[in-house]
């Protein structure tokens, strides 16, 4: 099989990077990866493309670690054949990789996300393996050897299902795990401690730490190294000594020597200390069983004098916030995230996540309201307000979701591109006005050709009030006020989620993912300049939702896009009235009541975008719950350009809601402006109809309703402003109103 036809079979979801033959001239040896595929994440369409366009690409491997989707590489390097046998059926299922070189392979295992923060790769160092976990560290799985001393130039080989990798066993999670990281880097403070007592802590806490077994070096080593800067006498190596020894996998080491005498007088100060023996004693002994009472009190006086210490190191809140907003001043990304890091464990946390909540927090008090009453929040002259009538809300922060090729970008290119020229768009055969304004295109890792290419198809105009934001991270929040106080832009288009969360892409699935979301929803029109940001995610492989619903929280409103399906039968009644270029757009989660708005975005011959059939027709099988409003709402839009009265709504069996919740609902629509109404001429019963064009009332004559007529409006008074209605839709009832129900519609 050549290079060419592998890369053909390779599956999505792993990350690959192409690897160079050995070219000594050009300044590298083999297995040297091409330089974009650190830059960007190559997909199997990427890796095909570049061999191509690069003959001295010779093989294909696979990035490790958290950037390579939890991908780990076993790499044994000697005594293949042993190492096999003892793992046994722990390798079962896993793709193996081999070469001409003797002995040797490589096994591909997947780790599970909730593990990828706690642990690391390992170097070769004495023994046979390595692990490979690292974002820069990738396995070769086909292609070009190079060769090395021990063997000859040739071929890499795979053996396996790339789509069926298993699960990392637990011994060899076990060896990449890593010790509970704390804050504090200076470890406990014994020096006032005699010798004996050091050695009682020490013969405790090996009492309950288990020896690990073949490939645990280097937790045998730290061990020595806990024990060496505590106690660096004969007796601390004969400790050492005696806990070693119990290890069955090295009996064969005992018989000649003592493995400890070879390495204890080699140990210098390194940083690990005594602390770090109590520590991986805690994890199996956390109550602390193994201490007498006043070995204890020894441990525990040690403790405190750290604790103090470290509140006398750390900052007082106001400096830590202090020093964060300066931080986010600065313009270089690598430098926020450098020194936010540096801040976060001055401040006393693990990492830059906790530091960056502890800011939105802060920013989230400062801008908060005062407390205010009903009365209060009626009388505010807030209106909603669109972009694009009934389809874009202003300001909103709205994330369109779909499967890749189902049309994301081309959708969210669809509506900016009417936003920055003012073009009306078609809704339902009629031109709406939009608000015309500038537009911020936050790109993440997607290369510069693609969204290119993306925005020719779309037709995209040439415009200096456009602007494109490369390598945009979600986190950078101050960088974000500045770009929209000096562009104020209408429409922000993020692409993608994903792309654009950095380092926290994986984590998706953790509601600390959502912070950035929370952060744009809660400060849009308070912090930065009102606007509506729209923001691409990508589905999940069974076409639902990807990620935690803590993103869904975050965000005003939940779009979903799907093409119609290939097969006839398998299309649902939305999907039978698209066509092959059109795309059928569900608003799932809405704050604006537009939950379960249906609409179907098309692109005409002429290169223009529309908007067709907001709603399908109500089906009277379906038994699934729904809100009055949405019955009514959708008995309004598919009735259009029709109209209904209150009395056609109240006798519609599909809406089925009581008198009283059919009239409040109609209320809130048409302050909502979702709806419009007019009294009929010779008519004292309101009509309502659809609003599938706001601003622009009924398309009717711009005759109006004079005082004399009796027409009565929101208010109770005489509307002099009402547009006429046209006729009544065949059978409408007309009914008298009340005065009671004058002062009330």
């Amino acid at each position: 099989m050549t290079l060419q036809d592998f890369v053909k079979t390779l599956p999505e979801g792993l990350v690959y990077a192409p690897i160079h033959a050995k070219n000594e001239a050009r300044g590298f040896c083999g297995k040297q990866p091409l330089k974009a595929s650190f830059d960007q994440k190559f997909g199997p369409a990427d890796v095909a493309l570049a061999l191509q366009r690069n003959p001295d690409l010779k093989a294909v491997g696979i990035f490790t670690g958290i950037r390579g989707n939890g991908i780990v590489f076993l790499d044994v390097d000697h005594n293949l054949k042993r190492w096999m046998k003892h793992w046994g059926d722990s390798l079962a299922g896993a793709p193996m990789v081999t070469s001409t070189r003797a002995n040797a392979a490589k096994f591909i295992f997947r780790v599970p996300e909730e593990h990828w923060a706690d642990i690391k790769g390992r170097g070769l160092g004495n023994n046979d393996y390595e692990i490979l976990w690292n974002s820069k560290k990738q396995g070769v799985i086909f292609g070009a050897y190079p060769g090395g001393d021990n063997s000859e130039p040739g071929e890499y080989k795979l053996e396996g299902d790339l789509n069926n990798i298993p699960a990392v066993p637990d011994w060899l999670l076990a060896e990449m795990r890593e010790p509970p990281k704390i804050i504090v880097k200076r470890d406990l403070d014994f020096s006032d401690r005699t010798d004996d007592e050091l050695f009682q802590i020490i013969k405790d806490c090996l009492s309950v730490i288990p020896n690990k077994g073949r490939g645990s070096r280097d937790h045998w080593v730290k061990i020595g190294m806990a024990i060496h800067s505590a106690l660096p006498t004969e007796a601390g190596m004969m400790l050492w000594s005696s806990w070693s020894s119990d290890d069955p996998d090295f009996e064969d080491e005992w018989k000649d020597s003592n493995p400890c005498e070879h390495i204890w007088h080699s140990f210098k100060g390194n940083g690990v200390g005594l602390g770090t023996l109590i520590r991986l004693a805690d994890l199996q002994d956390p109550k602390r069983h193994r201490f007498s009472e006043d070995i204890a009190k020894v441990v525990s006086s040690a403790e405190e004098k750290q604790v103090q210490e470290f509140r006398q190191s750390t900052l007082e809140y106001e400096e830590v916030i202090r020093r964060a907003f300066q931080i986010l001043e600065l313009d270089n990304p690598a430098e926020v995230n450098y020194k936010l890091n540096s801040l976060a464990l001055q401040a006393g946390y693990r990492d830059q996540t906790a530091l960056e909540k502890l800011i939105v927090d802060q920013i989230a008090y400062d801008k908060a309201q005062s407390l205010i009453t009903v009365e209060k929040l009626m009388e505010l002259d807030e209106k909603r307000e669109y972009l694009i009538p009934d389809v874009l809300p202003h300001p909103s922060v709205i994330l369109i979701y779909g499967a890749g090729g189902d049309g994301k970008s081309t959708a969210a290119w669809a509506l900016a591109k009417h936003i920055v020229s003012g073009k009306p768009f078609k809704v339902r055969g009629a031109d709406v006005p939009t608000k015309q304004g500038p537009v911020l295109l936050l790109n993440g890792d997607q290369p510069l050709i693609q969204l290119k290419e993306q925005l020719i198809e779309a037709d995209f105009p040439i415009t200096n009030q456009t602007f494109i934001q490369t390598d945009w991270q979600l986190q950078r929040y101050a960088q974000f006020i500045k770009l929209m106080e000096t562009y104020k832009p209408k429409l922000v288009v993020i692409d993608s989620l994903i792309g654009c969360s950095g380092g926290r892409a994986f984590d998706e699935n953790k509601s600390d993912f959502a912070t950035p979301l929370y952060w744009l929803t809660k400060n849009n029109g308070d912090l930065f300049p009102a606007t509506t940001i729209l923001i691409i995610h990508h589905a999940n492989k069974n076409g639902g939702f990807r990620g935690t619903s803590a993103i869904r929280d975050a965000v005003d409103e939940t779009w979903s896009l799907k093409r119609a399906e290939s097969d006839p039968q398998k299309r649902s009644k939305q999907q039978q009235q698209l066509q092959p270029h059109e795309r059928l757009i569900e608003v799932e989660k809405s704050r604006s009541g537009r939950s379960g708005t249906h609409l179907i975005l098309g692109q005409s011959d002429d290169l223009d975008f529309y908007i067709a059939d907001f709603t399908p027709e109500m089906d009277p099988d379906d038994t699934a719950p729904s809100s009055v409003q949405g019955r009514v709402l959708s008995r309004l839009r598919t009735a259009y350009p029709e109209s209904r009265t209150k009395t056609d709504l109240m006798a519609d069996r599909l809406v089925a809601g009581s008198p009283a919740a059919i009239k409040k609902t109609l209320q809130r629509l048409e302050a909502q402006q979702l709806i419009v109404s007019c009294v009929p001429e010779g008519s004292r019963s309101k009509q309502y109809k659809a609003n599938l064009a706001r601003g622009e009332g009924w398309n009717v004559s711009p005759n109006t309703r004079k005082g004399s007529d009796g027409a009565v409006s929101d208010t109770g008074q005489e509307d002099r402003d009402m547009p006429l209605c046209p006729p009544l839709m065949d059978g409408a009832v007309e009914i008298e109103l009340t005065e009671e129900e004058r002062g009330q519609i």
